[in-house]
């Protein structure tokens, strides 16, 4: 049965592979290190502007650009408004001169402002690798880009099927694709879905050696995630980081979906998690750790499928790995809990390959 599943999870990750649970990023050389800083002087004092980059030249020009078309679309309003109520006569030629003059800026306006966007987006992520040091200052636009960093999303602001990734434990694996995500304001959002099994031929021991194994990977066969950051730091071409995220996730495993679990079992888990991690020079192996703590709320089923007693516990995992030539490879070492029964089992590994 093992032997299967492995083979099932390659198959899988052949077809589509980026993440699961235990972060599976691939943080690259910063681009953006040899940047000059812009000031200006207020009452005689420096005040910091932005970084200079090529990137923020481009948002400058068209900035200007913006300014330029949309006082052409005001000023062909205007006149449109003050011929509407008699101030002045025009000509239907003129009409027709400054409806086509303000369609003209209005077109051009979109285009430009989905260009700022994007221009805004990537040099909110330069002015990250620029700074090392971000901690609790993430507002829409900002935490935006750390996610981009962080998934490679390049600026969407929408994605689907971007990240799956395989776990094996004593007995059970699972295989978790994250089927859509996107940026709420401040947030990420995420569905996912997940399948495990088990190989065990007690009934009971695969119930629980199953759910444990959705615990340690994602929490349930279907799963909504919410995360928010807190501190990204790095060294200035990104060989050294360190990132905190708080992260709310809801789970549900449903019979119908192929769980061993006798009814619908949910959960709710709120949490900090830790990742910090370490590249040699030329960023072929890099090294990396993550910690997570969570207070999880179960349904009485949820509970009863890790063979517990208690519906709400802490539980907490501490994970070793290495990313090499866009594979990664992951140890569930230590996990810890309020449930004695949930803590220092047996090692869970998993895998991904990253793009």
């Amino acid at each position: 049965m093992k032997t299967k599943l492995l083979s099932l999870c390659i198959v899988f990750l052949s077809i589509c592979t980026y993440a699961q649970h235990v972060p599976g990023y691939k943080i690259k050389n910063n681009p953006t290190r040899n940047a000059v800083p812009d000031s200006s002087s207020v009452d005689g004092k420096k005040v910091f502007n932005y970084y200079l980059t090529v990137t923020k030249i481009e948002e400058l020009k068209l900035q200007k650009k913006e300014k330029k078309f949309d006082s052409i679309r005001k000023n062909a309003l205007d006149q449109l408004h003050y011929d509407a109520i008699g101030t002045l006569t025009l000509t239907s030629a003129q009409i027709d001169a400054y409806e086509k003059e303000h369609k003209i800026a209005k077109d051009s306006l979109n285009i430009i402002r989905l260009k700022l966007d994007t221009l805004s987006n990537k040099y909110e992520m330069e002015e990250l690798e620029l700074k090392k040091t971000s901690f609790f200052n993430f507002n829409a636009k900002r935490s935006r880009a750390f996610f981009d960093i962080l998934y490679d999303n390049r600026g969407e602001q929408f994605s689907v099927l971007n990240n799956t990734g395989f776990s094996i434990g004593n007995n059970s694996g699972s295989i978790y694709s994250e089927l859509a995500s996107g940026k709420l304001s401040v947030f990420r959002v995420s569905l996912g879905a997940m399948v495990s099994s088990s190989s065990s031929d007690d009934t009971s021991n695969a119930k629980q050696e199953e759910a444990y194994q959705r615990l340690v990977s994602n929490g349930g066969n279907t799963v909504l995630a919410i995360e928010y950051p807190l501190a990204y730091i790095h060294s200035s071409n990104n060989q050294y980081n360190f990132i905190s995220r708080l992260r709310a996730r809801g789970t549900a495993d449903f019979p119908e979906f192929g769980t061993t679990t006798d009814n619908f079992a949910g959960s709710a888990a709120m949490g900090i998690d830790f990742y910090a991690d370490a590249a040699l020079s030329n960023n072929e192996l890099r090294f990396f750790g993550t910690f997570n703590f969570n207070q999880i709320f179960g349904t009485g089923e949820f509970s009863k499928n890790l063979g517990i007693n208690d519906d709400s516990f802490t539980f907490g995992q501490l994970t070793l790995g290495l990313v090499f030539n866009n594979i990664k490879l992951s140890f569930i070492v230590l996990t810890i809990s309020s449930e004695k029964s949930l803590e220092n089992k047996s090692v869970v590994a998993g895998g991904q390959v990253l793009h």
